[in-house]
């Protein structure tokens, strides 16, 4: 996912720097080991389907949907800037890397071996099927946490974090009343179904829900062709 480096959206840098500023915390808050069991089980799952919406634009800016195929993780990616418009596809089969960029006017190749293929596996997640990345925490730096009971039995925590420490990590800069709310999924006990990722960058409301959907591991990933293309060969 190189190429759509300068794509990936906000989300997605807060995730990292939480993840950097974790590695050394021993703290707990209410609702922890619930987050912690989160996290296992999200990295258990054998295939899903992850949407990553922003709030405010009402734009799908990331989705997934993978499956591990024995050791090899295969996937269809798709990112979208809610600003731009812009958009990236990413195919994955374990054998052949395919890419496409708004602006290209056909797929680019790589097969296995090859210059610029890459791939993830079970030892090697891609960030969205690693629960560490995708349902993160930084524990130490938690102002606030309370677990609310859902209709249906479900559960969600909640977890506020403190500014003046969030503020540490340089990425970070602008960013305050950085919050994370966890939708644990009445259906699979302890399984996060659903995240909720908001926070004040320079004032200004930011705000994402991430929805994870187990799918059937045993269904091929087909490959989504852009919108551009279909039209292209109409």
């Amino acid at each position: 996912m190189r190429k759509f480096q300068r794509l990936i959206p906000v989300y997605i840098i807060m995730v990292y720097c939480i993840f950097a500023l974790s590695a050394c915390s021993g703290a707990s808050y209410e609702g922890k080991e619930l987050v912690d069991k989160a996290k296992k089980l999200h990295t258990e799952l054998e295939a899903a389907h992850i949407t990553v919406t922003d709030e405010i634009t009402g734009t799908v800016v990331q989705e997934i949907t993978y499956r591990f195929a024995g050791d090899v993780m295969q996937y269809m990616y798709i990112g979208r800037d809610a600003v731009t418009g812009e958009e990236y596809y990413e195919f994955n089969n374990g054998t052949e890397l395919d890419t496409w960029h708004t602006g290209d006017t056909a797929w680019s190749f790589a097969a296995k071996g090859s210059e610029g293929f890459y791939n993830y596996s079970r030892a090697k997640r891609h960030y969205f099927a690693d629960g560490e990345l995708l349902l993160n925490d930084y524990a130490s730096a938690v102002k606030t946490a309370k677990i609310r009971s859902e209709v249906g039995e479900a559960k969600s925590v909640i977890v506020s974090y403190d500014d003046s420490k969030i503020s540490q990590n340089e990425q970070m800069t602008g960013v305050t009343d950085y919050c994370q709310e966890y939708l644990l999924s009445v259906h699979r006990e302890g399984e996060c179904s659903g995240l909720t990722v908001s926070y004040l960058l320079d004032g200004k409301e930011q705000k994402f829900m991430i929805a994870v959907q187990e799918c059937d591991p045993s269904a091929p990933i087909e490959r989504a062709e852009p919108p551009a293309l279909t039209e292209n060969a109409q």
